[in-house]
């Protein structure tokens, strides 16, 4: 493989976002509040502020839970929904 094609695979190679930046993003498709996904999930509004915020980093299992059982969405489907809009947006 010369050294255009590796470079080419390098910039079509997806990160995960950070968990907040997951957060955020499911929350605002769905049209919580931070205060209402707080309550569902049964933690502090300022927990959740900071986790969007990227002050705190949650824990995996967390942000899969809010995901899925407070905004009743895919995981997965919603990394590759910011992954889409980063790419449009770059």
């Amino acid at each position: 493989m010369n050294q255009s094609a590796m470079n080419r695979e390098r910039l079509s190679v997806k990160r995960t976002p950070k968990g907040g930046v997951i957060l955020r993003y499911a929350r605002r498709l769905r049209g919580y509040t931070q205060a209402e996904s707080a309550a569902t999930y049964g933690i502090e509004e300022r927990t959740l502020r900071r986790w969007e915020n990227r002050e705190f980093d949650p824990k995996w299992n967390d942000v899969i839970s809010l995901v899925e059982d407070v905004y009743l969405l895919n995981i997965l489907e919603v990394i590759g929904k910011i992954n889409d809009d980063n790419e449009h947006n770059d």
